[in-house]
């Protein structure tokens, strides 16, 4: 079964009853297992021998378990309620107040926090009996997530580049750090100390477990990767979020720091993040953001000497069941140790435990890829009511228009911000339901028209073909790697090649080079054009079949990798 299983192509297994599948991937799990221990005790000579058979076991349980449905507990409104508050007005008084602008914190009473669903689904997910309980009920049956280039939307790609390693032990920094930040620098930030080394890879499990308590005594601490793949508790509150914000995923960490700690240095993050706090109490301390623009997912970071002071900057203690928002680009840092009268009588409450689900904007649903997203569906239409000269001449011009805007947003705000045309509610009598407020979608059509106001008056020609130019005399086609994921988008006759975008260009950028003024013309009136024209419902459209696409393969991941770590879909 393994054999037929794993030589299948993906789309294939669709076929497979469910029902069959939800039985035979728990007893796959077991054999997997079993095949584990005996890999950990068996001489040398069978060694290499049991690695081949677990590998293709774990690859079985993943394809198979890929179209597995996990239950949605606790529910996409309940999730809501949770976070937001119990008003569906609430989420949209957020997104208005604070989303992308500013830090906010939510504090809860205390005694409705075993009502409140999202709370208690993650709080009962621990044995927090003690800080060695917590260590092992989330180290237990730890399993390594291999990184998925973020616009890969083939999962037969994926398996193909991780078959030798998918289900392997778990791996430092890939997995989980494990972390202590001490010291003063002359800037004010203490400096991180790592309890392992990099790329350690953790084959004696219980050995991994002793290790992490011995390190959280000594003041370190605990951070896990990806609880979204570990825990279908935490998936389902993060599934939720990404429909609630119209993004394709939400990632999610846990955090176990000792008292009077510090885990993380001081630092900025390149996404949104929500802090849960599960146990115990942390204070946090905010700068407010040093520049105008949204950091972008996935670029290098910036140095943080001199950009705050030490002496400022906003502080607030969390405590159980309390939810705080920080935006990206926010500089901060989180302590367990607060001020001697706050310290609590009971140790057990000195420690923290926290998840932070981390709300990633990815370059397409920016709305910088919405106006990418925009043009391409715009041109598509165009080409099928001119002539083959005209559309030849028109893919060029689209081209440095896609060049243009990229060059816009290095300096534009609202480029950067999070595109939430697909932001959705859902409904309370039917989770699966889900509406868009009428004044979220108001708010983002007003968005859109400010954008083209913008793309019109202040895109140049002379910027993007400048930029085209170097990128083809160097033959420097990483230059365009920044929009090879509209390659995702319908293609229709002979457009861009998202792939080869210097072979698009062929030897036509040399005519523009060589008449300027010509050139810089047409580009004006064909950038006009697409301003006046362009069809926000259209654009929508080809949004929401880009960002299914990305959900497809981002759910078919976790629900993979949820398998592997025990747990069962139906």
């Amino acid at each position: 079964m393994v054999l037929m299983v794993n030589s299948c192509k993906v789309d294939k297994l669709h076929n497979l009853q469910k029902e069959l599948v939800s039985k035979a991937v728990p007893l796959l799990y077991e054999i997997w297992n079993q095949v584990r221990l005996l890999k950990s005790s068996a001489d040398c000579d069978w060694k290499d021998q049991l690695q081949s058979r677990s590998n293709e076991i774990s690859g079985a349980i993943f394809r198979l378990s890929m179209d597995l449905a996990y239950p949605a507990h606790p529910e996409p409104d309940e999730v809501r309620k949770s976070i937001f508050g119990q008003r569906e007005s609430d989420f949209e008084d957020f997104v208005l107040t604070y989303w992308e602008k500013s830090p906010h914190l939510c504090k809860k009473r205390r005694n409705n926090l075993k009502e409140d669903a999202a709370f208690a689904a993650l709080h009962n997910s621990f044995d927090l009996t003690t800080p060695d309980a917590i260590i092992e009920s989330f180290i237990q049956g730890l399993v390594s997530c291999p990184a998925i280039v973020s616009d890969e939307l083939n999962i037969n790609s994926f398996l193909l580049d991780v078959h030798d390693c998918l289900g392997a032990a778990a791996k430092y920094r890939q997995d989980v750090r494990v972390v202590r930040t001490q010291g003063q620098t002359s800037r004010g930030s203490g400096k991180e100390e790592h309890f392992f080394d990099d790329g350690t890879v953790f084959l004696d499990a219980a050995a991994f477990i002793e290790d992490c308590k011995d390190a959280f005594k000594s003041g370190f601490s605990i951070a896990l990767r990806g609880m979204e793949f570990r825990s279908e508790k935490v998936a389902a509150i993060a599934s939720a979020l990404a429909d609630l914000f119209g993004q394709p995923s939400v990632g999610a960490n846990l955090y176990f720091s000792p008292p009077r700690s510090q885990g993380l240095s001081r630092h900025y993050d390149d996404h949104c993040v929500l802090v849960l706090q599960l146990v115990g109490h942390k204070k946090w301390k905010i700068w407010p953001s040093t520049k105008s623009v949204l950091p972008r997912l996935y670029e290098p970071f910036d140095s943080l000497d001199g950009l705050v002071d030490d002496s400022g900057g906003r502080i607030e203690v969390l405590r159980e069941g309390d939810i705080m928002y920080v935006p990206r680009g926010y500089i901060h840092e989180a302590h367990t140790a607060v001020a001697e009268e706050e310290y609590e009588v009971n140790a057990s409450s000195n420690y923290s435990l926290h998840l932070t689900l981390a709300i990633e904007v990815e370059s397409p649903f920016e709305w910088e890829g919405f106006a990418h997203i925009a043009l391409h569906c715009w041109l598509d239409e165009q080409s099928r009511s001119v002539n083959s000269k005209v559309e030849g001449q028109a893919l060029l011009f689209a081209l440095l228009l896609h060049v243009a805007i990229r060059l816009l947003s290095d300096n534009d705000p609202i480029l950067r911000k999070a595109c939430m045309v697909a932001a959705k509610l859902p409904s309370p009598s039917n989770s699966c339901a889900t509406t868009q407020p009428d004044s979220l979608r108001s708010i983002q059509r007003s968005t859109f028209a400010e954008i083209l106001n913008n793309i019109d008056k202040n895109c140049s020609f002379q910027d993007a073909l400048r930029s085209i130019e170097v990128a083809v005399n160097d033959r420097n086609d990483e230059a365009f790697q920044w929009m090879s994921w509209l390659r995702h988008l319908p293609q229709h006759g002979d457009g861009i090649n998202f792939c080869d975008v210097l072979g698009t260009l062929g030897e036509d950028v040399k005519t523009f080079s060589s008449d300027r003024e010509r050139a810089s013309a047409g580009f004006t009136e064909f950038k006009s054009r697409f301003c006046r024209s362009v069809v926000f419902e259209d654009a929508c459209q080809g949004f929401e079949t880009l960002l299914q696409k990305y959900r497809t393969s981002r759910s078919q991941y976790m629900r993979g990798m949820l398998a592997l770590h025990g747990r069962r879909g139906c």
